[in-house]
């Protein structure tokens, strides 16, 4: 991690604030640096938006899990817990279980902190137009958190008003999409009078990305993916017209905000990382994700790595370790402009304009090593895209997400009959949405 990675998390999970604060008074530590709690004037902007940042990868881990293993991306193979191998793929999912309640109150705790923060900033002595970069940004992170819960639970819906003691009612599924939308125009408002510079400062995991303006085309990406979700395609075309979007020759697939991680105590690190020298590893690959993978293409060489041993639990096996992470400490994408260069071909496919797509979907292959593809229909186009899809955007949290909003889950493989993994199991299904937490009714 960067120096300024270590001030922001590291620094602030022991929290010696000194090193985020401009002043150092006798009363500005936080009992937790990822959902921090305000004594008097103890917090300024820089805490907060900080440990905001910092709190969207606590637990993530899970969300990140569930949606790659019931998308068959992956599987992960820990013999101490069956739940991976047994409830995510053949259910029922348990309500009252931590794949889904820790996830799930953790994208909370950080939307709390948001309007915490919304809260205090008339109390930081900032101006007018710092205030609202710091609103931009934290209406920003509370959408991007409630999506993920959104896409936890789908039609089950969320809440979408926690602002107080007593969380509001649950809404339905297009209800939280619109509010999620709206959220984001709000927080896109508050960027374009942000002025030049932020009040603070946001890790490496934003660099390129950490003044109000350039801030606002991630704003405007994650605009786009939300109104693809909606199936609003010319609504994903114009919030791209605003993004860091760039199909140039040569533009980077990379490009994009982060997830950063470090190894200082009380940092998290990267849950995507397997050492592949060992005998047994955690996260492997689904088969079918080596079966379907077109020759040459290195979107599956640069993230498999084919092993000589094959890993087994409960009927299942792999030897396709996973290598998007390279070590430990590695950065993990929250978007990338290969993501932004795809919702553009999907949009355009969808509203017929099947040579934009084509276009933009052999960007993205020739980037990946690949020839171009001719596609003679929006039916054609879609089921191309949603290949680029899977192999661009591997383990990113996408797989599941899409085959659901185009009614293809019936397409993920299912790998187990009856009593396939021991007497009394299965068979595989896919599961469509997971339920709304034990602890929320």
């Amino acid at each position: 991690m960067t120096k300024l990675d270590i001030k922001a998390f590291h620094a602030a999970a022991v929290f010696t604030v000194c090193l985020l604060l401009v002043g150092c008074g006798g009363d500005q530590d936080f009992d937790d640096p990822n959902n921090p709690t305000v004594d008097g004037n103890a917090a300024n902007v820089q805490n907060m938006i900080s440990g905001m940042e910092a709190g969207m990868r606590i637990d993530v881990d899970f969300y990140y899990q569930a949606t790659a293993i019931i998308g068959r991306d992956s599987y992960y193979f820990q013999t101490a817990d069956p739940r991976y191998t047994g409830e995510l793929l053949e259910g029922p999912i348990d309500a009252g279980g931590f794949l889904v309640q820790r996830t799930w109150g953790d994208r909370y705790r950080v939307i709390r902190n948001g309007n915490l923060l919304l809260d205090r900033l008339p109390t930081f002595g900032l101006s007018a137009d710092q205030e609202a970069g710091a609103r931009g940004v934290a209406k920003t992170f509370q959408a991007y958190q409630f999506l993920l819960n959104l896409n936890y639970t789908y039609e089950n819906g969320i809440r979408t008003d926690v602002a107080g003691d007593v969380p509001g009612p649950w809404v339905s599924l297009a209800e939280g999409q619109q509010f999620i939308s709206n959220l984001l125009d709000e927080a896109f408002s508050d960027l374009q009078a942000g002025g030049s510079s932020f009040a603070f400062e946001l890790t490496s995991g934003f660099a390129g990305f950490d003044s109000p303006a350039t801030f606002a085309t991630f704003n405007r990406g994650l605009k786009a993916r939300v109104e693809a979700y909606r199936g609003n395609w010319q609504a994903v075309l114009d919030a791209l017209t605003g993004s860091f979007v760039d199909s140039a020759e040569g533009a980077s697939m990379a490009t994009g905000v982060y997830h950063v991680f470090g190894s200082a105590a009380g940092d998290v690190l990267n849950w995507a990382f397997d050492n592949q020298s060992a005998n047994n590893i955690l996260w492997l690959a689904h088969p079918s994700y080596q079966t379907d993978a077109e020759p040459g293409d290195l979107r599956y060489s640069e993230k498999i790595n084919e092993r000589d041993i094959v890993n087994r639990l409960d009927g299942l096996e792999s030897n396709l370790g996973i290598t998007i992470a390279a070590l430990n400490t590695s950065p993990f994408p929250i978007m990338r402009n290969e993501e932004l260069i795809l919702l553009r071909a999907e949009a355009n496919i969808n509203l017929g304009d099947v040579a934009a797509g084509e276009a933009d979907l052999n960007v993205v292959r020739v980037a990946a090593g690949l020839g171009p593809v001719v596609i003679g229909s929006v039916e054609e186009g879609i089921t191309q895209m949603l290949h680029e899809r899977r192999y661009s955007l591997f383990l990113e949290g996408h797989r599941w997400i899409d085959m659901r909003r185009y009614e293809r889950l019936d397409q993920l493989p299912l790998d187990r009959g009856v009593d396939d993994a021991g007497p009394g199991r299965g068979p595989d299904i896919v599961i469509r949405q997971m339920p709304r937490p034990a602890n929320e009714f």
